[in-house]
């Protein structure tokens, strides 16, 4: 009796309405524009990060609320960018310090 070789492909979601997760461990890119993290919602698993780039000409941040766990960005001013790695399984809530009206979410699984 043989074995046979199973193939599978595993592509990554495009954001969170899918209800999947990315499927690799590749930094996720969040843009900075307009004064709104794009996506805003996004899925990961734990032990991948998320690059932030700023598009807008003025500085931002990337701040956990109280409850989130990872390392805030610090200031990235405008055409800058900032990997934050999510280490911590859960909801990661987030927001500009700047501009508190500025808020995004990481889950991580």
């Amino acid at each position: 009796m043989g074995l046979a070789a199973i193939s599978m492909t595993v592509s990554a979601a495009p954001n969170e309405a899918s209800g999947e997760y990315h499927a690799t461990r590749k930094p996720i890119t969040v843009t900075i524009d307009a004064f709104q993290f794009q996506p805003d919602k996004i899925r990961i698993k734990r032990g991948q990060s998320v690059i932030f780039i700023n598009k807008d000409e003025v500085p931002h941040t990337v701040t956990p609320d109280k409850n989130a766990h990872f390392v805030p960005s610090g200031i990235i001013k405008g055409g800058e960018q900032h990997e934050v790695l999510f280490d911590s399984a859960g909801v990661q809530n987030y927001s500009c310090d700047f501009h508190p009206s500025m808020r995004g979410r990481v889950i991580v699984k």
